[in-house]
């Protein structure tokens, strides 16, 4: 008979195959993190589980024939509608009926968090990401988040493309629009580390049919709030950071004190390696005056002084445009890069994308069969 541990170490094992994977560590932290989220028989449900949401009926016979638990179909669909309430699963609805599919920690478990956060939670999110789990999200050379550029800081002779424009994708999107609080700036504020970019913390904006809103963790808001919530991203000098698709599910609104990929790539030597960016900012020194506002409004420590001036190290910079829109004697500029990244044109693509990458070729395609048959990997 398998013990708690070994479940939970099956988890972690299922978990780390998807596009973000979830990789042990030396001290274990990972497993901890798995009995916060679930209790053993919630564990056993969650393997039977796959990264394609599929029906009750068909997670009932996995569960019986790998574990023989004792479970009616009514018990088990009460019990998926909780894991879902609790936010350690995902839900999609098909002609009424609820599907359920495995959530990876990040952009996942950790995000469904929000307005449930203990201090707990987000000490342990801490050491995983310092361990391990920080490198695996940085792994891919597709990363989950994009940045687009404040449109403020582009000059006119950029013909801006439709996928970095986010005023125009918002304008022009037919769904339905949603605005939840920022589970980082929650996060860092449980711990003593309030946001010093902002005191609203209701700017994760999300775009389409969301697990927020279905829990009850998101409002529904009209274009012209979601579009002032862009302009005040803005004037806080905050990052913006839409999934990286053509048609993205969320628009992150993030700053480099709270935002758990920020704060991570931060760490690192050369972080502007991890983003999908079309610019970068450039300072004419000739015309720089020294007052460091554009210190003051990088959220990646991407501006550098150089005697009475300050410059933008390229290693760091992520082409938010944020130093560009502060700077009143128009110094700073923000320049299109030659080589352009188109992202996917879906959420669903950028995952496979990811997970090919990953798995390779050959593997991929055993496990693309084994996705559209709605088994884990």
């Amino acid at each position: 008979m398998l013990t708690d541990d070994h479940i939970y170490r099956q988890l972690q094992i299922q978990l780390d195959k998807y596009p973000i994977g979830y990789p042990a560590t030396k001290s274990g932290v990972e497993i901890d993190l798995l009995k916060y989220f679930f209790t053993p028989p919630e564990a056993k449900i969650a393997l039977c589980l796959t990264l394609r949401c599929i029906p009750v009926s068909q997670i009932h016979r996995r569960i019986k024939g790998r574990f023989n638990m004792e479970l009616s179909r009514d018990d088990l669909a009460a019990q998926l509608a909780e894991m879902f309430r609790k936010g350690i699963i995902r839900r999609a609805e098909s002609r009424g009926a609820p599907r359920y599919g495995i959530a990876m920690l990040a952009i996942g478990m950790f995000e469904y968090q929000v307005d449930d956060l203990t201090r707990e939670l987000v000490e342990m999110i801490h050491r995983y990401f310092d361990e391990a789990f920080g490198a695996e999200f940085f792994r891919s050379s597709l990363p989950q988040l994009r940045t687009s550029p404040h449109l403020k800081a582009i000059v006119p002779e950029y013909i801006v493309d439709t996928y970095d424009n986010m005023r125009h994708f918002i304008t022009n999107t037919k769904e339905v629009i949603h605005v939840a609080n920022c589970v980082c700036k929650q996060g860092e504020s449980l711990i003593g580390k309030p946001c010093r970019q902002t005191d609203n913390i209701e700017v994760c904006l999300l775009i389409g049919s969301t697990g927020y809103a279905a829990r009850n963790r998101a409002r529904e808001l009209s274009k012209e709030e979601c579009l002032r919530i862009l302009d005040l991203a803005e004037e806080k000098g905050m990052v913006l950071q839409p999934g990286n698709s053509r048609n993205p599910a969320c628009i992150c609104i993030c700053c480099g004190c709270c935002c758990g990929v920020l704060t991570t790539a931060k760490k690192q030597s050369r972080p502007a390696r991890f983003f999908a960016s079309n610019y970068y900012a450039r300072i004419d020194m000739a015309l720089c005056k020294g007052c460091g506002i554009c210190l003051q409004r990088c959220q990646m420590e991407a501006i550098v002084q150089d005697g009475k001036n300050f410059r933008v190290d390229l290693d760091r910079c992520i082409g938010c445009g944020l130093c560009v829109t502060g700077c009143k004697p128009q110094a700073a500029s923000l320049i299109k890069k030659d080589k352009i990244t188109v992202p996917p044109r879906n959420t669903e693509i950028l995952y496979l994308s990811i997970l090919m990458e990953k798995a390779g070729k050959k593997k991929m395609i055993v496990n693309m069969l084994r996705l559209l048959l709605g088994k884990p990997l």
